[in-house]
This record gives structure tokens, C-alpha cells and sequence, in this order.
């Protein structure tokens, strides 16, 4: 009968555990480090793709939520600036008025539209100057402008701002735009009255769209905001470790180690035992 000599089958068995609780030893000190129970595909490969969507969703919101903050600034700079409009619209108006009494020579009416013109390059400059990022908001040129305030295709919010130049204002009235009113007869004041009112009625149409466009921004923020917090919530429950279980863990494969390890050097030991009965330890 053949005996095999130097091959100790219960010391490679033995290796063979002890390498295995090494290695699982060693992932979940990285677990721990990381704080994600996934750190590869071979962790679990659909729980990363899964992860890895709702990371995707979160961070798109998260642009998303920056977006719509944008588009709500642009429209409380476009209010404030509406609202000195508001202001300087209802002092033309008392001027008129004041100009269509009957008590008014031409020289006060003179003076009374000296005073209106004034108002007239205000409300141009207001018109010219107010702006964000570079860009005019209330020149006519801010029109259609669309915002991503989704993660999706097509989620989107147009905003449209009105011009308020006196050359546009009160337009729609027969009586012309505020650029042509004229004070200095007590006729032109009652137009230019009538004209001033067509103006404010603008203005404020305007202002209840800007209102109405700056709810719907902010209840898409406060959305989006919750739905960021469960797909991130979501993203951690998949993911993310839990370190109460992992400790336990931990402690396990600590222990296996330590068993492994001696029963590897038991086995060892008997090994080299039985070959020194035999006559054939390493100093022979």
C-alpha cells in the first residue's frame, strides 16, 4: 500500500477557511470604513444598479431645485422693479389729473408735464437697468424663457416678462403709448389719464402673472425638495451599511480568523509530528 508523505490534507483544508474569514474580514472593515454595504458590482450587482438610479434621480433633482431657485429670483427682481414701475405710473397719473383741472395756466400745465417727463426717462432707465445675470428683464426681451425645474424631459416653466417702456406702455389705449402723452392742453390731460390707466392695468396684469408663475415655482421646490430626500433615503437603504449588524459581523469573522488561525497551526504541529515518527523531519 502506497503511503503520501509530506501532503498534510487537513492543514490545506485549514488554509483554505482561514483565508476565506480573512477575506471576510477584510470586507467588512471596508464596510465599515466606507459605510456602504455595496462598494463593487460583486457586492450586489442589481442592488448598484438600483443605487446607482436613485443617486442619478437625487442629483438631477438637486440641479433641478438650483434651476427653479433661479427662476424664482429672476422673478422677484422682475416684482420689486414692477412694483417702482406701479409707483412711478401713479405719480404721471396725479399729474395729469392735476393737469386736467380747469384752474391750470399753460405755464403750470408746462411745468406739470416738465415734471411727467421726468417719470417718463425713470420708468425708460427702470425699463433698461433692471437685470439678472446679464440679462435685461423688463426691455421685452425676457420672453418664453424656459427653465428645467424637473428631472425629466419637459419638465419645464416658461417665463415671459412684459416691457415697460414708455414707448410700449399704455399702447393699447387709442390714445397712443405713455411716450406721446402731452399735459400742456387740458384735453391731452384727459388722455393722458386714460392712457396711464391702460399702463397700470398692464403693469399689474403683469405682476399677477409673475405672483402666480413665483407659486407655482415655489411649490415646485418644496416637491422637489421631499422627493430628493426619499430618493436619497431610498439610495441609503440600498447601499449604505448597517453598522450595528455589520459590527456583529465584524466580530464574527474576527473570531473565525482566530480559530482558523490556531486550527491551522494545530494542524501544522500534527503534521510535523507524525513525520518526525517517521524519521523524516526537515533535519534529517
Amino acid at each position: 500500500m502506497a503511503i503520501t508523505l509530506n501532503t498534510n490534507i487537513d492543514s490545506q483544508k485549514a488554509l483554505s477557511q482561514l483565508q476565506k474569514s480573512q477575506e471576510g474580514l477584510s470586507e467588512s472593515l471596508n464596510r465599515i470604513a466606507t459605510g456602504r454595504r455595496i462598494n463593487r458590482a460583486s457586492d450586489d450587482p442589481s442592488g448598484m444598479i438600483i443605487a446607482n438610479s436613485l443617486g442619478f434621480q437625487a442629483r438631477g433633482m438637486g440641479q433641478a431645485i438650483r434651476n427653479t431657485h433661479d427662476a424664482n429670483a429672476i422673478a422677484q427682481v422682475a416684482d420689486g422693479a414692477l412694483g417702482e414701475a406701479t409707483g412711478i405710473l401713479d405719480n404721471i397719473r396725479e399729474k395729469a389729473i392735476q393737469a386736467a383741472n380747469g384752474s391750470h395756466s399753460a405755464d403750470s400745465r408746462a411745468a406739470l408735464q416738465a415734471d411727467i417727463d421726468k417719470s417718463l426717462q425713470a420708468l425708460g432707465d427702470l425699463s433698461q437697468d433692471t437685470s439678472f445675470n446679464g440679462q435685461k428683464l423688463l426691455s421685452g426681451e425676457f420672453s418664453n424663457k424656459v427653465f428645467q425645474t424637473g428631472g425629466g424631459q419637459g419638465e419645464n416653466v416658461t417665463l415671459s416678462i412684459p416691457s415697460v417702456d414708455p414707448s410700449v406702455l399704455g399702447g393699447e389705449h387709442e390714445g397712443g403709448s405713455l411716450a406721446g402723452i402731452d399735459v400742456t392742453t387740458q384735453e391731452g390731460a384727459q388722455a393722458a389719464i386714460a392712457i396711464t390707466d391702460a399702463a397700470l392695468e398692464q403693469v399689474g396684469n403683469a405682476r399677477s402673472d409673475i405672483g402666480a408663475s413665483q407659486n407655482q415655482l415655489e411649490s415646485t421646490i418644496n416637491n422637489l425638495s421631499t422627493s430628493r430626500i426619499s430618493a436619497f433615503n431610498s439610495q441609503s437603504q440600498v447601499q449604505d451599511v448597517d453598522f450595528a449588524e455589520e459590527a456583529m459581523n465584524l466580530t464574527k469573522m474576527e473570531n473565525l480568523t482566530k480559530a482558523r488561525t490556531f486550527a491551522l497551526a494545530q494542524s501544522n504541529t500534527a503534521g510535523r509530528n507524525a513525520l518526525s515518527v517517521l524519521g523524516l523531519g526537515a533535519d534529517k
